[in-house]
C-alpha cells in the first residue's frame, strides 16, 4: 500500500487489529483501572501516534465509546478543525507543524519525556472554541510494546478570571463611551487650530470602543454566552457601512478601501452585528498589511447558494504566517495581539453559521472570504 506524502508527521497507521491486540493487552492487566482514577485528559498512543487505550475522561468529553475511539489521532478524537487537512488526519497537514501536542507526541515516540503548549481550536456541536492546553507526551514499554503515555491539562483560570473580565468591560466601556461623549461636545467648541486634533482624539476614542467591544464578544462566544440575533439586511448597505467604517480607521491612513466593481446586491438573513465585526476585522488586517498607497478592495458576489463577501489586499503572506492564521494569539505584530484571524473564525462559523477562509499567494495578494448562507440553518430559530 502507498502510505501518502505527508506536510509533517508520518502519515502511517497501524492496521485495526493490532490497535485492538494492543487494547486487548492492556485490558487483561491493572492499566485502564490506575489511568481512569488520573483525573486528567490521558490516551496512550501507539508508535503511529493513535489512541490504544483513552481514560474515562477523555471518552466523556469526546462522547466517544471505548471501541470507536481506538485508531484515532488525539486531534481527530478531539475534534480539531485541521484534522481531515492533511493527506492522512491528524499531524499530517501543514497547520500541524505547529501544534504543540504533535510536537510533544513525537519527542515522546523518540524516546524524549517532555511538556509543550497547545493552543487548539476545536469544534463542538457546531461551534468553534479555543482550549489552551499544557500537553505532556511520556515513552513507555508494557509487556515489551513501545507506547507514548499523553495528558492534556486545562491551562486556563476561565473561572477565576470570569467575574473580573466582567467588571473590567463594564466599567472601562463605560468611562471610555463618556470621554467620547464628551469630546464629542468640546471638538464642536474647539478653536480652528485644535479641530483637527480634538476630531483625531475623538476618533481614536471610538476606535478603542470598537476594539473592547470585539474583545468582549470573543471572549463571550468562547463561554458560548453569545446569542445571535437574526435580521434581514442587504449586501449594499453591509458594503457601505464597511467601507465607511474602514475609511475611518486610523490605520487607513495613506491607504485606501475600495469597493469593487459589480458586487452582488441580494438581501439575507444575518446578524447583522457580528457580520460587521467580522468584515471589518478583514478590512482591518488588509489594510495594516497593506503599504502606503495602496488601496484594498472589497467585495461581495453570489456563491454556492448564499454571498460572499471578500477583502483583497496587495501583499502576500509567508507559509509560516499562513499555516498559523487562525491559531489564537498567533499575530505578526507582537504581544498582546492575535484575535483578528481567530475571531473572524469564531464569529463567522460558530456564529454566523458561515465559512472563513483566505488565499495568498504571489500575483494574486491576500484575499479573505467570508461564505454565508442567505438564511440561517433551521436548527438556529430567528430571534426579534
Amino acid at each position: 500500500m502507498t502510505i501518502p506524502a505527508t506536510e509533517f508527521a508520518p502519515a502511517a497507521r497501524a492496521m485495526p487489529e493490532e490497535v485492538e491486540a494492543v487494547r486487548d493487552m492492556l485490558g487483561h492487566s491493572d492499566v485502564p483501572r490506575l489511568l481512569d482514577a488520573i483525573p486528567v485528559f490521558l490516551v496512550l498512543l501507539n508508535p503511529e501516534r493513535q489512541i490504544v487505550y483513552a481514560n474515562a475522561r477523555v471518552l466523556e468529553v469526546t462522547r466517544q465509546q471505548g471501541q470507536s475511539i481506538l485508531g484515532m489521532r488525539p486531534g481527530e478524537a478531539f475534534h480539531c478543525i485541521h484534522r481531515d487537512h492533511g493527506p492522512c488526519g491528524c499531524g499530517t497537514s501543514q497547520f500541524c507543524s505547529r501544534c504543540g501536542a504533535v510536537r510533544s507526541i513525537l519527542m515522546g515516540i523518540n524516546d524524549m519525556a517532555n511538556t509543550q503548549e497547545c493552543s487548539l481550536i476545536v469544534e463542538d456541536k457546531g461551534q468553534t472554541m479555543a482550549l489552551d492546553l499544557l500537553v505532556s507526551a511520556s515513552p513507555l514499554e508494557i509487556q515489551g510494546r513501545k507506547l507514548v503515555l499523553f495528558t492534556l491539562q486545562d491551562a486556563g483560570s476561565l473561572g477565576r478570571r470570569r467575574n473580573l473580565e466582567h467588571l473590567f468591560f463594564h466599567d472601562v466601556l463605560n468611562t471610555v463611551g463618556s470621554l467620547r461623549g464628551l469630546m464629542d461636545m468640546l471638538r464642536q467648541q474647539a478653536p480652528v487650530e485644535l479641530r483637527e486634533d480634538a476630531d483625531f482624539i475623538h476618533d481614536m476614542l471610538g476606535d478603542l470602543v470598537e476594539e473592547l467591544l470585539f474583545h468582549k464578544q470573543i471572549m463571550a462566544a468562547e463561554k458560548k454566552e453569545l446569542t445571535p440575533v437574526w435580521s434581514e439586511v442587504h449586501t449594499g448597505e453591509v458594503l457601505d457601512e464597511s467601507l465607511k467604517m474602514g475609511l475611518n480607521l486610523q490605520v487607513a491612513e495613506g491607504r485606501r478601501v475600495v469597493l469593487a466593481p459589480s458586487p452582488a446586491h441580494m438581501a439575507l438573513t444575518t446578524d447583522p452585528r457580528l457580520l460587521r465585526r467580522v468584515i471589518g476585522n478583514m478590512i482591518k488586517n488588509a489594510l495594516e498589511a497593506s503599504q502606503p498607497g495602496q488601496d484594498v478592495l472589497l467585495g461581495c458576489e453570489k456563491s454556492e447558494g448564499g454571498v460572499a463577501f471578500w477583502v483583497k489586499n496587495e501583499s502576500v503572506m509567508v507559509k509560516d504566517v499562513q499555516s498559523q492564521m487562525f491559531r489564537r494569539n498567533f499575530s505578526t505584530k507582537g504581544l498582546g495581539r492575535g484575535l483578528g484571524g481567530y475571531g473572524m473564525k469564531l464569529l463567522g462559523e460558530g456564529y454566523l453559521k458561515g465559512r472563513v477562509t483566505f488565499r495568498s499567494e504571489t500575483g494574486l495578494g491576500t484575499v479573505f472570504t467570508l461564505w454565508l448562507p442567505l438564511t440561517p440553518p433551521e436548527d438556529e430559530p430567528t430571534r426579534p
